[in-house]
């Protein structure tokens, strides 16, 4: 790379920063654990990665080279540069410790006071936190509560129309928050809608469907007696959000109901007397 090149690589990275106003970091496309942190030239850097974006969750050591005043007087960005990673020109940095280290430009109030090398296990990836947390509540709290209730609640009758509805869930659960890294997370999910296997060839998209003896918005009639395995999955919307800030998204999930519902079929029988 050129020192022409990378002269315009650096006013580049600083026009984003007038015009990103130093609210967060770009993402690189890294993924990782929570580790130690970043000490870089007696810096220690701690990145945060939340809703697939950077920022700088805590600088502290005895100061970067070209810095000025206490580390506690600055608002910390940090923009990771892999263009400028060969020739930092211009920028202090230390030797690459690892091959998957990442180039980062540590800025403090909007100006660019070194690069620094990131590895993955610095950072905090709270998008990540979230989700196995959402997950882990989908499994152990919410899958063991919800069942599926049906009418007649015995036995269904051939071309009579049974009645279905989820038990134990009411369509929104919030998971308890987690406190972690500094942070306090909330995470919560509610259902997108519920796909219904009637175990007869047939399936359809609604929703939860409405308890007895409110006519429910799920039915069904059977054409045929037997014994029939119904399945209701429910597709589920997590979001999580850090210290009370906006929600985020996360990747959705799928809980699952099923019951086994028989059905008969009757005839009347005129009998003279």
């Amino acid at each position: 790379m050129t020192r022409p090149r990378v002269a315009c690589l650096v006013v580049a990275v600083a026009l984003l920063l007038v015009v990103a106003g130093g609210a967060g970091a770009q993402e690189s496309g890294g993924n990782s654990e929570a580790g130690a942190g970043t000490i870089d030239g007696g810096v220690r850097v701690t990145v945060i990665k939340s809703g697939g974006s950077y920022r700088v969750g805590a600088v502290s050591g005895g100061g970067p080279s070209g810095s000025s005043g206490p580390l506690s007087d600055c608002t910390w960005t940090v923009i990771f540069a892999p263009e400028l990673s060969e020739a930092p020109y211009g920028l202090p940095v230390s030797a690459r410790r690892n091959p998957d280290d990442q180039f980062a430009l540590l800025v403090c109030n909007g100006t660019i006071l070194r690069g620094i090398w990131v590895a993955t296990s610095d950072i905090v990836d709270l998008d990540a936190v979230a989700a196995a947390e959402a997950a882990r509540y989908v499994k152990d709290v919410l899958v063991p509560q919800v069942g599926i209730g049906v009418n007649p609640a015995l036995r269904g009758l051939v071309g009579l129309r049974s009645w279905f509805w989820i038990d134990g869930f009411t369509g929104v659960a919030t998971a308890p928050a987690i406190t972690a890294f500094g942070v306090t997370i909330d995470v919560r999910m509610f259902s997108n809608s519920v796909v219904w296997n009637f175990g007869d060839g047939h399936e359809w998209r609604g929703d939860l469907g409405r308890t007895y003896p409110v006519p429910s918005t799920v039915q069904h009639g059977y054409q045929r007696h037997g014994s029939y395995p119904v399945v209701a999955v429910i597709h589920l919307v997590p979001e999580y959000r850090v210290d009370g800030g906006p929600w985020l998204p996360l990747a959705g999930l799928e809980a699952r109901a099923s019951a086994q519902h028989d059905v008969e079929q009757r005839q009347a029988i005129i009998t003279g007397g």
